[in-house]
């Protein structure tokens, strides 16, 4: 039975965890920012306020004419009327996919230069097509 190395182990446990946690972005919204967290749900909003100042809400939700946040930051509300402009963050499967395509084309260039780093001449083991 063919056991993996620690460091094949690292390699398929990273490449787990970018898949898992993807890539996400932040997407600028057309529509109010009280119907877009009545409608959509969204996990997180950053939140631009009128004197320019950013806040990220986990959780929000709407009360009382405010973007309050569940999570987070304790206690951090938003008047709709000091907002003026909301984005959501949203996963972006481009992203991801590049992101692993680029993981791993890396990999198998590291792989390959570690094979043709071991098999010069130096090494007598590469000769004829043995496997290092």
């Amino acid at each position: 039975m063919r056991t993996r190395t620690p460091l094949t182990r690292r390699v398929i446990a990273a490449l787990l965890l970018v898949q898992l946690t993807g890539c996400y972005s932040w997407h600028s919204t057309t529509i109010s920012p009280s119907q877009v967290i009545a409608e959509e749900e969204p996990s997180n909003v950053r939140v631009t306020r009128t004197d320019g100042s950013q806040l990220t809400l986990a959780d929000p939700f709407i009360r009382n004419r405010s973007i309050v946040s569940r999570l987070g930051q304790i206690g951090a509300s938003v008047l709709l009327s000091d907002v003026s402009s909301l984005e959501v963050e949203r996963f972006s499967v481009g992203k991801t996919v590049g992101l692993i395509l680029g993981i791993t084309v890396g990999f198998v260039v590291v792989l390959a230069a570690i094979y043709a780093s071991s098999c010069s001449p130096v090494f007598e083991s590469c000769e004829q097509g043995a496997v290092p």
